[in-house]
């Protein structure tokens, strides 16, 4: 039951940054720069995003078209105060607001919504992994992007990527009617037998649920849980996918 109980609390205390990007901290370009700001138009900055080509922005569109227009329109008006720190603000303070406002739908949503985001993930981990050292990517986990000095176009556009399939999940959560249902402690307890079968080993479960910074494989740890929840079939699975989904939803 130790191993269990390691791994539910890994929802708290690990995940919640994952989809961080979810909440627009790395809006990574902006509506303003305008040589007029002050005769912005919502019509121009909603043209602005779009040309950017952000999936987050084109999720909540296709999933959420009234709460985009509020989006946009909280943009634009502080788009023409010509600042763009302020713009980067409102765009993730707006996005935060609406991942913590439908995080509570994620416990309904279908599978296939879930899995994709927890793929998008699990790819950005090993992203990380490959290309930054083992301290570099333990205080990812711990920290989020921002541990990431200098994010390139592919860290950038994967970021993007997790924000916009949780909120398809959203969205499909929303739409499908599916019977809410959190993870029970069977569910856990497969999911602790998949991450043993993963190759996962009780030290790397301590280390999870501790976030433990001095463990050098913490990493790879978090890949194997990614990997072994991603493994579960039926609705074991889907609980513990769409369980882990809320709790990085919900902060």
């Amino acid at each position: 039951m130790a191993v269990v109980a390691a791994l539910s609390f890994v929802a708290v205390k690990v995940l919640p940054w994952a989809l961080g990007f979810a909440g627009g901290k790395y809006l990574y370009q902006t509506v303003a720069g305008s040589p007029d700001p002050q005769t912005l138009t919502t019509a121009q900055v909603n043209e602005q995003i779009q040309s950017q080509g952000s999936q987050i922005f084109l999720a909540i569109k296709q999933e959420f078209p009234d709460d985009y227009d509020t989006v946009v329109e909280k943009i634009t008006a502080v788009a023409r105060l010509g600042n763009v720190e302020q713009v980067r603000n409102t765009s993730r303070m707006a996005v935060t607001g609406l991942r913590q406002r439908y995080a509570s739908l994620l416990s309904s949503a279908p599978d296939s919504k879930a899995a994709e985001a927890l793929r998008a993930q699990l790819a950005m981990l090993n992203h990380v992994m490959s290309r930054e050292t083992a301290a570099t990517c333990n205080n990812y986990l711990r920290q989020g992007p921002g541990a990431l000095s200098t994010p390139d176009q592919d860290f950038l556009a994967d970021m993007d990527k997790i924000g916009a399939t949780l909120f398809r999940a959203f969205g499909a959560a929303k739409n499908g009617g599916l019977p809410a249902a959190a993870a029970s402690d069977e569910d856990w307890s497969l999911l602790a037998d998949a991450f043993i079968n993963a190759g996962g080993t009780p030290a790397e479960m301590n280390a999870i649920a501790n976030v433990s910074p001095e463990f050098e494989g913490l990493c790879p740890a978090v890949v194997k849980l990614y990997a072994a929840a991603l493994s579960l079939q039926g609705e074991s699975g889907r609980h513990i996918r769409t369980t882990l989904l809320y709790e990085i939803a919900r902060n």
